[in-house]
């Protein structure tokens, strides 16, 4: 049973390290990108200083984990949340190609990207970002992680998408205003999405 224990343990802390380090070198790629002028420089800090905050509390909950106690439908969960997540914030990236940034940047020839993940909902990289905040603390069944992510990293999230998407209607006006009617903002609609 030690031996078990042990192997769980190796397991989902490999699964926790290839995630961060995916995760870093797709934050930090170095792509083709067009610069643009930054909004709200302070808020990039703000969600990687809350970001490490709840990925530590994740690895803190990892180290004393006792997998005994652990309940394996949510660490199962949060895993398959996390690669969701990975998954649909590439989509995303690539889909936005030269106009993805870290930061809020508005270019002067900027286009409003409505294909991809985009024709379904306005925010797709954020979901990922939210779906991400929840699956990670539940693959170690951390409360400590969980309540870091809901109520410090979704919530700065949340700021953030309103900063841009102020900024993408100042730029775009009339465009930004019938994309927002007709796309919901970070949950897609079912019927669309399943072309219904």
């Amino acid at each position: 049973v030690r031996g078990h224990v042990l192997e769980m343990k190796q397991a989902i802390l490999f699964f926790l390290v290839v995630y961060a380090v995916e995760r870093l070198s797709e934050t930090f790629r170095k792509r083709t990108k067009l610069n643009g002028k930054i909004i709200a420089p302070y808020s990039l800090p703000l969600i990687v200083i809350a970001y490490v905050s709840f990925y530590l509390a994740v690895f803190r909950a990892w180290y004393e984990l006792d997998t005994g106690s652990l309940y394996y439908s949510a660490t199962l969960t949060g895993m398959a949340a996390v690669v969701v997540s990975l998954i649909g914030r590439n989509w995303a990236i690539k889909t936005l190609g030269v106009y993805h940034s870290i930061h809020i940047e508005i270019r002067e020839c900027h286009e409003l990207i409505q294909s991809g993940p985009y024709l379904y909902l306005r925010n797709p990289y954020y979901l990922s970002n939210i779906t991400e905040a929840i699956g990670l603390p539940l693959v170690v069944n951390s409360k400590l992680a969980m309540s870091i992510a809901c109520f410090i990293y979704v919530p700065i999230l949340f700021h953030r998408l309103i900063l841009e998407e102020k900024a993408l209607e100042t730029k775009f006006q009339g465009l930004f205003v019938e994309y927002k009617r007709r796309v919901p903002m970070i949950f897609p609609r079912f019927c669309k999405f399943m072309g219904i």
